[in-house]
Parts: C-alpha cells; structure tokens; sequence
C-alpha cells in the first residue's frame, strides 16, 4: 500500500509540474481565457487590481495621485506598473525637488533620466485626471518646461563642453557653466551658423578674412555677446580696438557698397567705354534714386569735366565740375523727377576753360517715392533769396529719408539711408560729401550713397528744437525751419527772411501725409550747394 501511494505521489507532482510548466509557458493565452470566463473574470480582475494597488501604494507617496490611479482600469493599471518599473521615475514622481533632475551636470544620468519626459507624457494619456495632476499640482504651469529641460539635458551638457571648445576665449569658461540651457541652446544654434566665427576665435586675427566675413564674424560674436552680459564683456575684451558692435550693426552697408561697386566694375571691363560713348548707371549705390553715375576712360588723367543739368519748368541750368581720374563713378545728381532729363557733359581745357569736347545725355528718371512730403512754394524773391538747395532731413517711423529741393518745391534729390540706420540726420559739410547721423553714430557719405566712413557721434546729444534757424552769411538772411506744425493737414515750413530787406523772401510749405510727427516730420533743414561748384547759373 505504501508503494503505491509513493506512486500516486509521484503521478500527481508530475502533472502538476506539468500543468504548472503550461500555464506559465501560456499565461497570455490563460489570462486572456479567464478574463473572457464570465464567471472567472471578475474574480480575476479583482485580485488584479488588489496587486497593481500594492505596488502603486509601494512606489507612490501623493495619496492624490494614488488614487487617481486606483480609479483606471485593469488594463491601465498594467499599462502604469509597467511604466513605474524606472526608478528614476517612481524617485521623480516622489520629489518636490526638480532641479536634481534639470540641473544634472553628469552626463550619463542625464541621459538615464531624459526618459522621465517621455514616461510622463504617456502616464498623461491614460487619463484626462493623471494629466490634469501633473499640469496643475505636480508641476503646475511649469509641466513644458521642466519635461523639456530634463529631455534637452544630455544634449545640453554636451554643448556647454563642446561650447566651450568652440569659444576659447579668456574667462568664458566659467560663464558658459553657469547659463541656462535656453542660452546654451541660443549661442549654439548661432554658431552653428558661422564657422568662419569658430576659426576666428581660435585664431583671433582679422588680418586674414574679408570684409564680408568679418562683418559676418562680428554679428555672430554681437549675437552671442547679447545673450550674456558677461559674456559680452569677455567679447569685448578679446576683440580689443576693433568695435564689433558698429561692425555687426552697420557692416552690411559697406557689403552692399563693395558688392555694387563691384559689379559696376565688372559691367564696365566688359566694354570700351569713352567720353562720347560712356558707361551710364541709373542710383550705382541703391541709395539715391535721382542720382545716375557716369563711367569713361578719359584721354587725360585729371581732365575737367563740366555737368549741366538743363532747367525745366521755368528753372535754369544747374552745373558743377570736376576733376575725373580712370575708375572714377562721375556722379550726376539734381535730375529732375519722373523726366527725360538733358544732361550736357563738356571737356574743358584745364587752363582757359574752353569747351574741347562735348556730349548730350537723355537720363530718365522715375517718381518720387510716395511716402515723401508735397512741397507747396508761396513766396520765391530770386533777387534777395541765397541760392542753392534745400536740404530736408526728413524721417519716417523707421527710416529715413532725407531729400533736396529747388526754390520751385522740385525734389531733386533723395537719399535713403534705409531701415539699417533708422532715423537720421543728415548735413552737406564738404562740396562733396554729407555726414548722416543716427541715434548712436555719424557717416561720411558721397553724393551718390556711398558710405566713406565712420565719423563716430557726437558725445553731448543735442535735443531737437521744433523750430530752427540758420544764417545765411552770403545774403545775410535767416533761413528758418519748423519741422511740425500741427493742424487739419499738418506740415512742415522752410521760410527765408531778409535781414536788410526786413521781409519774407522764400517760403515753402512741406505738408505731410500721415498725421504724426512720428510717422513723418523733416528734424533739421538747410540751404546748401548740393554738389561740387556754384549751386545754379
């Protein structure tokens, strides 16, 4: 009898052996047969969410959140464990301390932990309850930002090594620990843009880049030095005698200038260009649209050419003269707008001034741009007035645009400083030359645009006065001009008055389209000879 219940013991542990060995080899398939088992479902289902609920009760502290997820479903809470098998999350989830998360300087827990911002996200989808926890009270309005930070952690701590590498520059290193990622990120999507900057930094010389890539160095270096003010210092300091700052702000206009002096060089190689057959460019710098300059190889180096400009309108011939040299851009400036305008272009003998040679020119111009002012002219005594132009600083709400007009109200000459310099202020110093000043600096300009050079600004700023005035030595006479006056069509006034003659000599209206100085007002006025010899014959 013994021996046969040893017999019975041995069949039976066998197949339980096996019946157990089947079960685990098939437990998806069991389980899916009990949870579809009516009768064993809910049994099965019940003794499922006691075990999730110890685990979650095990892992989680916040009695909120346990019970959010007390409330999901069976499936769903399968779904949680699985996710709580990181303990970095579950030590996440647990912590009112984020910063050991987002200011992590160690790389390879940086990059175990850049999972949490995934985990979260999905944790968030397994219920409306779970995702208004985390956004509200877990991490209120900083949710985005914190899952970001801890994603963009790894990535980050290898910019700030590789930055530092990238930006060998005296004391940095010790900034560039201490910025914010989103600094980080900024200075690396810069520089990520320029490496001709890179190879600067390490080299440190200029000697050996072109314009165009040292305008481009110091905008990226103006760039990165903004995100940090101490950072801006170390720039500085490394860049000793050279202003990056003007270089980034204003160095694409020297660009532009080179660019289109080069291609005005490269058209006029092409041909055989003479006096009789000139080489003619309508606005060479884009910056003086009434403006053409006249290109030739001149049978003698030095040789006086004479320009005249036919009136129109009752207006008389308005000439100047100059010397011109090979590679010379002759300019042809107080053209008349939206006109054919007649242009006598004369060689004279450097000692008597008899005409040698002469040639006729038909120089079209467009319109005026829209945006500048009706000039109306009431008064205009020829006999007792000081010739010349009348030159308006006149400014838009981002630009300026400065324009010389005749003693009939005709524009004759435009300059647009562009949207670069803002609003200026622009004065005929030389025969030859304008100095436009903006808020911060002053250019030496040619008659044509073309910028000479950096005269740099005044230290005191003078504060402009509504109404000025100016003394016009030749005639003796007070040349005033109010800038704003304003009424149902506000308008600015450039009115002469005779010091002898005790009278009103010129008076032009200058009425404006918008109505506010600061959309458009002329801040300063004069009266000048526009270009190089006596203003009008």
């Amino acid at each position: 009898m013994r021996k046969r219940e040893k017999s019975i013991v041995i069949i039976f542990s066998t197949l339980m052996l096996m019946f157990s060995f089947t079960v685990i080899s098939n437990k998806t398939k069991v389980e899916e047969i009990l949870k579809n088992n009516s009768i064993i479902s809910k049994f099965y289902e019940k003794n499922q969410k006691k075990r999730f609920e110890r685990i979650f009760e095990s892992k989680i502290n916040n009695k909120k959140f346990k019970n959010i997820l007390y409330g999901l479903s069976v499936d769903k809470m399968e779904i949680v464990d699985s996710i709580l098998k990181d303990k970095k999350l579950v030590e996440f989830l647990n912590t009112d301390n984020f910063e050991k998360f987002t200011e992590i300087r160690d790389y390879k827990k940086a990059l175990e932990n850049s999972r949490i911002a995934d985990e979260i996200k999905e944790l968030s989808g397994l219920s409306p309850e779970i995702k208004r926890y985390f956004q509200t009270e877990f991490l209120g309005e900083n949710y985005d930002e914190v899952l970001k930070k801890i994603n963009d952690r790894p990535e980050v701590i290898r910019m700030r090594e590789r930055i530092g590498k990238l930006l060998p520059i005296e004391g940095s290193k010790k900034t560039l620990k201490n910025l914010s990622e989103e600094n980080l990120m900024e200075i690396s999507e810069i520089l990520s843009k320029s490496p001709v900057t890179v190879q600067y930094v390490e080299k440190k010389d200029l000697k050996n880049y072109s314009l165009e890539e040292i305008v481009e160095i110091s905008k990226t270096l103006y760039a990165i030095g903004k995100i940090n003010p101490q950072l801006e210092s170390e720039i500085k300091n490394m860049t000793d005698g050279f202003d990056i700052r003007k270089a980034a702000l204003y160095g694409d206009l020297y660009v532009k200038d080179k660019k289109y002096e080069n291609e005005i060089m490269k058209e006029y190689e092409k041909g055989n260009y003479t006096f009789d057959n000139p080489y003619i460019k309508n606005n060479p710098y884009r910056r003086t649209p009434l403006s053409y300059g006249i290109m030739f190889k001149p049978d003698k180096e030095g040789e006086i050419v004479r320009v005249t400009i036919l009136g129109m309108n009752g207006m008389p011939n308005y000439t100047y003269e100059k010397k011109y040299f090979s590679g010379d851009i002759l300019p042809i400036v107080g053209l008349y707008p939206k006109s054919e305008n007649t242009v006598n272009l004369e060689i004279l003998d450097s000692k008597t001034k008899n005409v040698l040679r002469t040639k006729k020119l038909q120089l079209k111009t467009e319109s005026v741009d829209d945006r500048l002012p009706v000039i109306l002219v009431n008064k205009r005594n020829l006999s007792g007035m000081q010739s010349g132009f009348n030159l308006a600083s006149y400014n838009l709400k981002d630009r300026g645009l400065p324009f010389a007009f005749d003693n009939k109200g005709n524009i004759r000459y435009i300059l647009d400083t562009g949207k670069e310099m803002g609003k200026v202020r622009v004065e005929k110093t030389t025969l030859e030359t304008l100095e436009v000043q903006n808020k911060e600096d002053k250019f030496e300009m040619d008659i044509l645009g073309k910028i000479l050079g950096r005269i740099g600004r005044d230290n005191v700023e003078e504060k402009l006065k509504n109404k000025k005035t100016k003394y016009l030595m030749k005639t003796n006479n007070i040349l005033t001009v109010v800038s704003y006056r304003d009424t149902q069509y506000p308008y600015g006034l450039f009115s002469e008055y005779g010091l002898d003659s005790k009278e009103e000599l010129f008076q032009a209206v200058i009425f404006y389209d918008k109505n506010s100085p600061d959309e458009n007002i002329i801040d300063d006025g004069e009266r000048v000879i526009l270009y190089k010899g006596e203003a009008e014959n």
